[in-house]
């Protein structure tokens, strides 16, 4: 690879990072992907810091790290006079939703049979 192909990658790169996309945003830390697989699992279910870090697979210093984005986001929501601090998959929320419909429709893609 060249010297200038590798130079405008790294400039790509930076772009990137700099001007993230909606997908991007939620994508760019792996334990971020983790935790909204495993969020995705737990509809209507109440969780602690602890919880979703095991069952996402991630340290709680990543969901400690983490929480932040998802509840500003508000595809989390605190659970109101919840001590310590609970949390609940919001699944009124439009990203939510859109969520759920790619998870569908990824999965009828990669399955077409299943819908026979």
């Amino acid at each position: 690879m060249s010297n200038k192909t590798r130079a405008d990658k790294t400039e790509m790169a930076t772009v990137r990072d700099e001007y993230p996309s909606g997908l991007r945003v939620l994508m760019q830390n792996e334990s971020v992907g983790y935790m909204i697989d495993a969020l995705m699992d737990m509809p209507g279910m109440q969780f602690s810091k602890s919880l979703l870090a095991e069952k996402a697979g991630v340290s709680r210093q990543s969901v400690h790290t983490h929480i932040t984005l998802l509840v500003n986001l508000g595809v989390v929501k605190e659970v109101d006079e919840s001590d310590p601090v609970e949390y609940m998959l919001n699944d009124d929320d439009e990203i939510v939703r859109l969520l759920h419909r790619l998870e569908g429709v990824v999965n009828r893609r990669l399955n077409p049979k299943a819908d026979d």
